[in-house]
């Protein structure tokens, strides 16, 4: 299975220009959950936090044989419980989104945790990640070549 491959700045539920929208499966507004295409790979995306708000998380998960078949076939409830075991035990990409355009993602191996969890497991990888680059942009702002320009 491949990951999907976001792009910056990509409403989060088509997030690159070369994927393909397959069929939305819950939406209010915008689309919170549906199959999109990238290179021959089929994926579900989910927005599982956020919903209503500005900032919100999206996860991306690749699907195995008869997923695709399954969850077009649910409605609601049934929908609503299958998407936590699509998203468990699986690389999954997952993102973040300001006012509906990606913002980050990382790649993240999913286990059993449910959404929320997964969600807060990005929010801890994501803060560092960041915490990490703003360090770096530090000390490139302290080489000599740049404090004498």
């Amino acid at each position: 299975m491949s990951n999907l491959l976001p792009e910056q700045g990509a409403p989060p539920w088509l997030p690159a220009s070369n994927v393909t929208a397959l069929t939305v499966l819950n939406e209010y507004d915008i689309p919170l959950s549906g199959l999109i295409e990238q290179a021959g790979a089929t994926y579900l995306f989910v927005c599982v936090l956020g919903e209503m708000e500005d900032l919100n998380i999206w996860a991306y998960a690749p699907l195995k044989d008869g997923e695709q078949a399954r969850l077009v076939s649910l409605l609601d409830d049934e929908l609503a419980h299958a998407i936590p075991e699509v998203l468990a035990d699986r690389m999954l990409t997952v993102g973040f989104a300001e006012d509906d355009k990606l913002a980050g993602w990382l790649q993240i191996d999913s286990g059993i945790e449910g959404p929320l969890a997964l969600a807060k497991r990005f929010v801890d990888q994501i803060g560092r990640s960041l915490a990490h680059t703003q360090q770096n942009v530090r000390e490139l702002g302290r080489l000599r070549e740049l404090a004498s320009a």
